[in-house]
């Protein structure tokens, strides 16, 4: 399916939404107002790119493209305040329309979170809602994690054990976004946080697009799911100016606010990156949440079908670190399995979940030794299970689970 263009069809799809809400919500949703986009920008560490952001968004905004539909960007004026604004097409331009503050809590949890989200909902009715998150971004990896290597170090010739955040730690001054800010914990949840803030709305997202790293994660995204109907995520680190706002605001809101684009979008995205010689991105791609499920059922097969012993180096990775722990998932299983009909099964599945993706010849990585790698493979989506690191944790994923 090349093409992703949705168009939402008004009565019917808007019968479909209140059904879902009405025992969340007190009013009912707004027949006349398609679709509201939740721009949700986390921290203060991306502040001046955040800031970036909103102006483009608003540029965007200025060519009177919205109709009906509604758009709200939250975001933090410190680290234990945020704002909620509206951009509305008015008098000639976009304006921007405050509608409330937040007072944050000292650790940002499911339910603090949940409860935001469900106020900006209700504060939003429209016939469906999207979700951009801009923050920094670590893929499944909890919050506190230790990244100790299940392979005894003592066999290791110079091993060094790292900590989170030394293994994190970033080289260089070009800012990507990555990582959540250990300074804002009022900011910082999990993704499997997310995915049960979302689920109490009650709201099912038409999409969540994330302007965060590593976030095309099969265990991420198996966490979310039932939370969304698609996807968009990067494998690897994106810049700190993130997506180009100004040019897929139009592709979000085509037909006066009334459908979206998102292989456009991503399009846009590629272009935007894919010929910057010093720091070179751009790789993205388009998940179908209802394929998830399926494909943990197919990625069980291959678990339980005969392994081959392989070399994680020669597996398509997408950081700098000298253990890695972001894999190619198509890649992965291809090398590791020696049943045929599981493999296509899984990669049959696999092309089901992937609705597109683009891949750059190069990718940049800050971290580890910071600079430019080839991007020889790219599935649609990585995986973290040849990776030595966090294996205490990985166990415990909802993926891991599923598969095994």
């Amino acid at each position: 399916m090349k093409q992703l263009t949705r168009y939402i069809l008004l009565v019917f799809t808007a019968c479909a939404v209140l059904l879902a809400s009405c025992g969340k919500h007190n009013n009912e949703e707004d027949k006349t107002t398609p679709q509201t986009i939740i721009v949700y920008m986390a921290g203060v560490d991306l502040g001046q790119y955040f800031t970036y952001n909103r102006e483009a968004i608003k540029a965007a905004l200025n060519y009177n493209i919205q109709g009906n539909s509604r758009i709200v960007v939250f975001y933090q004026t410190s680290k234990t305040i945020a704002s909620l604004v509206e951009y509305s097409f008015r008098d000639g331009k976009c304006q921007e329309l405050p509608l409330t503050t937040y007072t944050l809590p000292s650790q940002m949890n499911a339910d603090e979170l949940g409860n935001i989200l469900s106020d900006i909902i209700g504060r939003t009715p429209s016939i469906s809602h999207s979700l951009i998150i801009g923050a920094h971004g670590l893929g499944w990896i909890p919050i506190g994690a230790n990244p100790q290597s299940s392979i005894n170090s003592s066999k290791l010739k110079n091993f060094i054990p790292l900590s989170h955040s030394e293994l994190w730690e970033r080289k260089g001054d070009i800012m990507t976004r990555f990582i959540g800010e250990n300074s804002n914990p009022q900011n910082r949840f999990d993704v499997k946080d997310l995915s049960l803030a979302l689920s109490s709305t009650g709201i099912t997202m038409e999409y969540i697009l994330f302007d965060a790293c590593f976030m095309a994660n099969v265990e991420s995204l198996y966490d979310l799911r039932n939370n969304a109907k698609y996807i968009i995520g990067s494998p690897c680190e994106i810049m700190g100016t993130g997506f180009p706002y100004k040019d897929i605001m139009p592709l979000l809101l085509k037909n006066n606010g009334t459908s979206y684009d998102l292989e456009a979008v991503c399009e846009a995205f590629y272009n935007d990156y894919k010929d910057d010689d010093t720091y070179p991105s751009g790789a993205v791609s388009i998940i179908r949440c209802s394929q998830l499920e399926p494909l943990a059922q197919a990625m069980k097969l291959v678990n339980n079908s005969n392994q081959i012993e392989y070399k994680p180096s020669l597996i398509q990775t997408f950081e700098g670190q000298s253990k890695h722990i972001f894999f190619d998932l198509g890649d992965y299983v291809n090398k590791m399995s020696d049943d045929t009909q599981a493999k296509e099964s899984f990669n049959e599945q696999l092309n089901r979940t992937i609705i597109t993706t683009y891949k750059p010849d190069l990718f940049y990585s800050g971290y580890g030794t910071r600079g430019k790698y080839s991007l020889k493979t790219f599935s649609g989506l990585t995986t973290s299970a040849p990776s030595d690191l966090y294996r205490e944790s990985y166990a415990q994923t909802a993926w891991y689970k599923a598969t095994h």
